[in-house]
């Protein structure tokens, strides 16, 4: 007669059941980050950057490749410009730098609690493991 492999017990179960679940929510956390286009905190942190450096609207400079007319042309667009649309453009562009400003300086403030809870979060992990479950707040 062939023996057959006692059946796990219920606790060797119940981890494997815990582990599987972690490992799980773990994939479906990368595959958000992933999705969002999140990665390391250097790709983070030079998207800031970049954020940074894009946040004032300004005034494209005036340039023509035409060789003869082009000074010409520069020079009746930015009239066009300081006669015609200044007064219009320039609230714009101010209220536009103020919110670009403004959402910047959220942004930098959500990635910095972003990092500090995540730091938190992984202290009161290995609490957990390494004392017992004893990760008081």
């Amino acid at each position: 007669m062939v023996q057959q492999p006692a059946p796990p017990s219920d606790s060797r179960q119940e981890r494997v059941a815990e582990a599987l679940a972690r490992v799980r929510a773990g994939v479906r956390q990368r595959q958000g980050e992933l999705s969002t286009g999140i990665g390391s905190r250097d790709e983070v942190r030079m998207r800031l950057l970049e954020l940074r450096a894009h946040e004032f609207l300004q005034q494209p400079p005036g340039f023509s490749p035409r060789p003869l007319v082009g000074p010409l042309l520069v020079l009746a667009r930015k009239a066009l410009f300081k006669l015609f649309l200044k007064w219009y453009l320039h609230p714009v562009m101010q209220q536009q730098n103020r919110f670009n400003q403004v959402a910047s300086r959220l942004i930098q403030e959500l990635v910095e609690s972003n990092d500090q809870l995540r730091r938190r979060v992984a202290e009161l992990e290995e609490r957990q493991r390494g004392g017992g479950g004893d990760a008081a707040p």
